[in-house]
């Protein structure tokens, strides 16, 4: 009868303890088909992810398992692992800690509960082995870590390794007797034996033209629809590299345009421009020949500004042709976007009067002429080049 009575004393012992450890107010383990399963109560700011990541586990599996209930301070949620129910883990009551920070199981693995300040490089020299191999093992995605998260761990702890470095006899080193060196002589004083020879002129003006020799000279004519861009990156250049080289202040390039990649121009001789005879003009025999070049169409005039392409009934869109504010009629003009860096060549038919459409613009041009130009709004910005005439009798 005692026997009975004590059996069933005992028995009640257990089920008391085993609802404690799965009614504790922070963390339980339950055996659920030889897994752990932990008990986990909310506390402010818990989610199905901020559970997860302290568990090492998949968020839609603890949703899966308590069949997404809502959560709020005081719910038990469970959380399945792949933990054998035999190992130690996180199973303290809430404000304790375990009694060891790693349990070796019998898969090989070194269970390890995250302790303050630790992290997986530590954790990695500590036990053997590297921080991928304790991110695979554990299925981990990020380097961080949660105060009392389990880890499984291969390897062992570093105190527990034996050193395998064998213990080297002390020998005595044998002192080799040193040979007595045998001064040189030499005439040069002792405060200039180790000063670098000094390099005359000569010698400098050597070295650069052996430098400048060695550097190939490489000129480049731009083409059409080429860019400072394009050309730099064809020469493996930096832009500020071949503008520098070639005293550019800014990215605008022409169409036979001469840029200097490697080695230098040759050096021109001063130019001494002949001694101007103080009667010249005089002294041309051909009287019509007396006038100023300029009346002969000799100098160039440049203008920037705005220019418009319109549809007129009096000007062919399918003709090159534009309307200048001052440029004589039969003029022919050099047209030259520099946001497409192309040119196009134009005859001036007539000038053209303000009103809404040429308001502030330069030059007036036909459909035609923006097309050749890659010109994508009706305004743009354009550079005109082309010959001046002095009408001046």
């Amino acid at each position: 009868m005692h026997k009975y009575y004590i059996v069933s004393v005992f028995a009640l012992l257990l089920n008391l303890s085993a609802a404690h450890a799965i009614t504790r107010d922070s963390i339980g383990v339950e055996n659920h088909n030889g897994k752990k399963l932990i008990v986990h109560q909310v506390v402010a700011k818990d989610t199905y992810y901020s559970i997860a990541r302290r568990y090492n586990v998949l968020p839609k599996d603890i949703m899966a398992f308590n069949d997404s209930k809502f959560l709020q301070i005081g719910v038990i949620v469970k959380v399945p692992t792949n933990i054998p129910f035999g190992t130690q883990t996180v199973g303290a009551a809430k404000g304790t800690q375990p009694a060891t920070a790693a349990t070796s199981t019998e898969t090989g693995l070194t269970e390890h509960v995250v302790q303050k300040k630790e992290n997986l490089n530590m954790l990695a020299e500590k036990y053997g082995t590297t921080v991928n191999e304790i991110k695979r093992v554990n299925n981990l995605r990020t380097i961080n870590l949660q105060i009392g998260q389990v880890l499984q761990i291969p390897g062992r702890a570093a105190e527990e390794q034996q050193p395998t470095t064998p213990v080297q006899s002390a020998q005595v080193p044998v002192v080799q007797p040193k040979k007595q060196e045998t001064p040189v002589k030499t005439d040069i004083p002792a405060e200039n034996r180790y000063k670098k020879p000094e390099e005359t002129p000569a010698r400098k003006e050597q070295q650069a033209s052996t430098n400048a020799k060695q550097e190939e000279f490489l000129e480049h004519t731009v083409a059409s629809n080429e860019t400072i861009y394009s050309i730099a990156t064809t020469y493996k250049m930096t832009m500020d590299q071949l503008k520098a080289k070639n005293n550019l202040t800014d990215n605008a390039l022409h169409v036979g345009q001469k840029l200097l990649i490697r080695g230098q121009y040759p050096v021109k001789s001063a130019y001494a421009p002949a001694a101007a005879h103080p009667d010249t003009l005089n002294s041309i025999k051909e009287p019509t020949l007396r006038h100023p070049a300029s009346r002969y169409g000799l100098n160039q005039v440049d203008e920037k500004g705005t220019g418009v392409w319109i549809a007129d009934a009096d000007l062919d869109p399918s003709k090159m042709l534009v309307l200048h504010r001052t440029a004589p009629i039969g003029t022919v003009m050099k047209i030259t976007n520099p946001m497409t860096n192309r040119s196009t060549f134009a005859k001036v038919v007539g000038k053209f009067t303000e009103n809404e459409s040429t308001k502030d613009v330069i030059i007036v041009m036909t459909k035609a002429v923006a097309d050749a130009l890659g010109a994508l709004d009706k305004r743009f910005y354009c550079n005109l080049t082309y010959g001046g005439q002095d009408n001046e009798q």
